[in-house]
């Protein structure tokens, strides 16, 4: 009688043991996001680039109408590289524009138009991820400064603000819908689609403050997949890839979270009209919409930080409900 007891605590048991063995750690939303992946191969693989250099201006980078790079800070002459394969849909004919602010007040004087010393020069350019030493410079626009300016270059300097949009060829080796197919949001009434892009944000914030990882995950799921696929080619190993999971991560882990009201804004639009998002008019070059959380730094060291954010909304083909899709 013993015995069988005995052996009957040893099955008992032996089944816990692989009851446990068979059971997995569920996933985290994030990580399941980015699982299950395969990176994707082609003979080629062109990644675009937007370089600038200026000096004595402020500027705003869009590649089809989504801002992709600003400078608002005053730090002389400045020079940035940026890849772009994100606001590319697909190969054909790529729309740049380049807005151009004066200095305003400095640490010596205001300037509220351009001087003559006011210069930027933007390239775009790409390199093939399969072929060693292929960078190629695609297209270039220039703004010289005074002394060096030909009779046919552009003048700026006296101007209030300055604005250019050129063209250029991107050849890519995938197709994602984007906004490509959305509804054209400027013909919509525009006082209800700002209380709907307002009522998103709203709820974004909320979602963040709640910490509500899986809600949020549902919310950026396309923009991310259209990322991996146009940027990263699906490549979740590669490192940029990692800290973007990474930092996003630390907004959900966070133990300081603080819900901020969006600055006041404009709507701003980009792609033809089909994606619209909020611009701050208190802080240069940033989005309206900005959360508070705490970042850990790679030492370790931790920081209370605001983090201001673009978010690009657009109502796909079909449907009434605005999504965000980069």
């Amino acid at each position: 009688m013993h015995k069988a007891f005995l052996y009957s605590v040893y099955l008992f048991c032996m089944l816990l043991v692989f009851t446990a063995c068979g059971q997995t750690k569920e996933m985290r939303p994030i990580d399941k996001l980015y699982s299950n992946i395969q990176p994707l191969q082609y003979k080629s693989m062109n990644r675009y680039f937007i370089e600038a250099n200026q000096s004595g201006c402020f500027y705003e980078l869009y590649v089809n109408g989504r801002m992709v790079f600003k400078l608002f800070k005053q730090v002389g002459l400045m020079g940035h590289t940026t890849c772009i394969n994100d606001a590319i849909l697909k190969s054909g004919m790529q729309e740049v524009t380049v807005k151009l602010y004066p200095l305003g007040q400095t640490e010596v004087e205001r300037f509220d138009t351009f001087t003559k010393n006011a210069r930027i020069e933007v390239k775009i350019e790409k390199y093939d991820t399969q072929v060693e030493d292929s960078d190629e410079k695609v297209v270039t626009f220039k703004i010289p400064e005074a002394s060096t300016r030909n009779k046919n270059d552009i003048k700026i300097e006296g101007l209030p603000y300055y604005e250019h949009t050129f063209t250029f060829y991107a050849e890519v080796p995938y197709e994602v819908t984007g906004w490509s197919e959305s509804q054209d949001l400027t013909k919509m009434d525009q006082k209800q689609l700002e209380k709907e892009v307002v009522a998103f944000h709203n709820n974004l914030s909320d979602v963040i403050y709640n910490q509500d990882e899986a809600k949020w995950v549902d919310l950026v799921k396309n923009r991310e997949l259209e990322f991996l696929k146009s940027e990263a080619y699906n490549d979740v190993n590669e490192e940029s890839i990692k800290d973007r999971i990474r930092s996003f991560k630390q907004i959900f882990d966070s133990s300081f979270k603080r819900k901020v009201p969006l600055d006041k804004y404009k709507m701003i639009f980009g792609g033809k009209g089909r994606i619209v998002a909020l611009k701050s008019i208190i802080n240069k070059g940033y989005g309206a919409f900005s959360h508070g959380y705490e970042k850990t730094y790679d030492d370790g060291n931790k920081s209370k930080i605001r983090n201001y954010s673009y978010i690009y909304l657009h109502k796909p083909k079909g449907s009434n409900k605005l999504e965000i899709i980069r």
